[in-house]
């Protein structure tokens, strides 16, 4: 089992989410290497094809990557539930799904901790100019994470792509009472949940995480809006349900890594 898993985890994360239905990477790679590096290859070839604005990029490229891992458990690790673009209460059906995930860790990663959207919009800042809702999000969940006096944080969040399609007996949407009785629609939902692990001092990505989940049932006319609705719910919980293992997987290669690391 181990050279199975060691054979996918080695798969790219496309190939491996088809076959899967779940792909995670990790990093704990240093900044200041990863700069030093950067400044020494350089040359007038690379100069050459720089434009007027390159030294002010190059600055913030240096300054983007130079950021160093700080990763040790236990921690507190926030939970921070994405949904429609707003950090919402993780449910109490996921909540169980992630402490039976902390559970099965075979070492001790600390807790878990759900990211309130209470304490979040307590300090949260507003949209500036220039910003796009996305990065406030993520910097209002590391505000909010902080004042929770979290370690790092996983971020994660459940999305959706629906179709409802006509099959064979869509003729039955002549027939008043065929609306409402026969089975004339195919109802399919595609579900995919990502994660990402950050450090809420400094920002740094330990680690992502990714799972997909599709469902499919038939339905009738009248009934197919209903119908995707709770297949959607349904498919929440499997979909965070995979992703948690995934996870778990990950922060798993992240302790072995860091032990590895800190032998060096």
């Amino acid at each position: 089992m181990a050279s199975f898993r060691h054979f996918y985890r080695n798969l790219p994360c496309a190939v491996a989410l088809a076959l899967l239905s779940a792909c995670a990477t990790t990093q704990l790679t240093s900044g200041a290497d990863y700069v030093n590096r950067g400044r020494i290859t350089q040359n007038s070839t690379i100069q050459s094809f720089q434009g007027k604005g390159a030294s002010h990029l190059d600055a913030e490229i240096r300054d983007i990557a130079n950021i160093e891992p700080d990763l040790s458990f236990p921690a507190r690790i926030g939970l921070a539930r994405i949904n429609r673009h707003n950090l919402t209460a993780v449910p109490l059906d996921e909540l169980e799904i992630w402490a039976d995930a902390r559970e099965d860790l075979p070492f001790a990663a600390g807790e878990f901790v759900p990211v309130s959207p209470l304490i979040t919009a307590s300090v949260a800042a507003p949209l500036t100019q220039g910003q796009s809702p996305a990065e406030l999000l993520m910097a209002n969940i590391r505000r909010g994470s902080a004042r929770q006096h979290l370690d790092y944080v996983l971020i994660y969040e459940v999305n959706h792509i629906s179709r409802k399609n006509r099959n064979a007996l869509s003729i039955a949407d002549i027939s008043i009472l065929g609306l409402f009785t026969l089975p004339s629609r195919n109802v399919e939902i595609e579900s995919t949940a990502s994660a990402i692990l950050m450090d809420v001092r400094s920002g740094y990505p330990y680690g992502t995480a990714s799972a997909f989940k599709d469902a499919k049932r038939v339905s009738t006319s009248n009934r197919a809006q209903g119908t995707q609705e709770k297949l959607e719910d349904k498919n929440v919980t499997a979909v965070v349900d995979l992703l948690s293992d995934d996870v778990s997987e990950m922060l798993l290669t992240l302790k072995l890594e860091s032990a590895d690391l800190n032998r060096e």
